[in-house]
């Protein structure tokens, strides 16, 4: 689900920029709706899912620090660049792969872990 949820992060981030949105803010917004579309793929078909409490707490923890560091990977990347018209892609770019490596190790590791079988 990787390629299609950086398809659908960056196709909502040129949308979201084409509204006029701060490129910061348009990058948190895409990130938020490309991370729900790959969640909810990742708990029907990659990882299969239990629906339960501590699922819904660990989502949200690695989403908030997924979050935090997919917008400051992005506003460094935005200040380290030179201007350019590729700026805002390579700093989405650069951000992105250091979201997904990071969130769906997380997921893997703390939200979709397997539980030992009950004896």
């Amino acid at each position: 689900m990787g390629i299609g949820g950086a398809v659908v992060d960056y196709g909502s981030l040129s949308l979201i920029l084409a509204l006029g949105t701060w490129p910061e803010l348009a990058r948190i917004f895409s990130f938020t709706i490309g991370s729900t579309a790959v969640y909810l793929v990742n708990r029907r078909w990659t990882f299969t899912s239990n629906r339960n409490s501590r699922e819904v707490a660990a989502l949200t923890t690695v989403l908030a620090l997924t979050f935090a560091l997919v917008g400051g990977v992005n506003a460094l990347a935005l200040r380290l660049l030179p201007e350019s018209p590729w700026q805002i892609t390579l700093a989405w770019a650069i951000s992105q792969a250091v979201a997904t490596t990071f969130n769906f190790l997380a997921q893997r590791t703390f939200v979709f872990r397997s539980r030992p079988a009950e004896q």
